[in-house]
């Protein structure tokens, strides 16, 4: 048995100690291979093919990929993209996804996978959430927000699209995003404060968590064309 965040971390003599006993049907195909193999390490499908393939150490490992019924490390990365951007913490728990948003896996090759993989994943999370309201899932996806932010995977770019999408401003008040990418130093909250797409419950946030001045605020209010909603909730803070 092994936990997940000993899979991810594992150097590559460990993981080789890992699963240099592990035998595999070889008529079996990669979902047997998998679900078989990570039973007998004590994890789920996924939860194997996550924690390995975003293991920077098994590139190079042929022998061990092949086990899991693939040809190369591409091919693994293919079914980890697959399951890390629609799964809802159902196989992969908010302990698993922090884990690999964690500091202590900084790579650069895992850093624009990651990048990559952010957006679709958030807009699944966001339709489950839509479609159940689950509140565990609303914690772990506040939870998860904000890793993204404070780990360095999101940047200036993540970070804009995000806010210029209309439709998921609910879910950035869920999730307090305006105020996760302030306090991780990636956009001044000056910057959001005067975007047309950060709503006015937004910018009440950012204000009472003291990241806009009274000034702002003022220059804000010399905009006629600000919405009157947002126009009266300003003016409470002059």
């Amino acid at each position: 048995m092994i936990s997940f965040t000993e899979l991810l971390t594992a150097s590559d003599a460990d993981l080789v100690k890992i699963f240099y006993k592990i035998k595999v049907e070889p008529n079996d195909d990669f979902i047997k291979r998998i679900n078989k193999t990570a039973a007998r390490l004590g994890l789920n499908h996924s939860q194997l093919v996550c924690a390995l393939s975003f293991n920077k150490n098994i590139r190079e490992l042929t022998d061990i990929i092949s086990v899991l019924g693939f040809r190369s490390y591409k091919l693994l990365s293919y079914r980890q993209d697959e399951l890390f951007t629609t799964d809802t913490y159902q196989q992969l728990s908010i302990d698993n996804i922090l884990d690999i948003y964690s500091a202590r896996l900084e790579d650069e090759l895992i850093m624009e996978s990651l990048r990559a993989l952010l957006m679709p994943r958030l807009e699944h999370i966001e339709a489950d959430i839509e479609k159940n309201e689950d509140p565990g899932h609303i914690i772990s996806y506040r939870m998860e927000v904000h890793a993204i932010y404070t780990s360095g995977i999101a940047n200036k770019e993540f970070a804009e699209k995000r806010i210029n999408k209309n439709n998921i401003a609910k879910y950035r008040i869920m999730a307090n995003e305006p105020g996760a990418i302030v306090e991780a130093g990636v956009l001044p909250a000056s910057n959001l404060f005067f975007m047309e797409s950060i709503s006015p419950e937004e910018k009440k946030d950012l204000i009472e968590r003291k990241h806009i001045p009274e000034a702002l605020i003022k220059n804000r209010l010399q905009n006629s064309k600000i919405s009157q909603e947002e126009r009266d909730m300003l003016e409470e803070y002059i």
